[in-house]
């Protein structure tokens, strides 16, 4: 077995468990829930049908909480998230999730929600449209 499910199994016969082991994340006093990797992926495919970046070197890997693992799975550092935001201004979820991120995808969700209702809507009287020919 290679890969990604094998490198996981590996890292917890050399270096145990990291349940309840302190995270390694700056200022946190959380148990960790799990080994997380805190060194950019050298290993990208697929486990169990999804997408997922790894690392072979055991060293790479740490103790993480559930929050903590989740900002570094999803890409930037401990300070920013991948869209720019400063994590200790905007915060984030309990899966580690930039708040800010959030916000911008529902505003986004939003706007495009809107402008599929006013696509959608029927024309008024003395509107030009495709529809109705360039007639009013």
């Amino acid at each position: 077995m290679s890969g990604y499910s094998a490198t996981h199994k590996r890292l917890r016969r050399v270096r145990g468990a990291a349940i309840g082991q302190p995270c390694a994340a700056p200022d946190c006093a959380t148990p960790a829930d799990g080994w997380g990797l805190i060194a950019p992926p050298t290993v990208f495919g697929k486990d169990g049908g999804r997408a997922v970046a790894w690392s072979r070197d055991l060293g790479d890997y740490a103790p993480l909480c559930k929050r903590h693992n989740g900002q570094k799975d999803g890409g930037g550092n401990w300070t920013w998230c991948p869209r720019g935001h400063v994590r200790t201004v905007w915060g984030t979820d309990s899966h580690g999730h930039c708040v800010g991120c959030q916000r911008e995808r529902n505003r986004e969700y939003r706007a495009l929600q809107k402008s599929r209702r006013l696509a959608g809507s029927t024309p008024t009287q003395g509107t030009i449209t495709e529809q109705n020919g360039g007639q009013s």
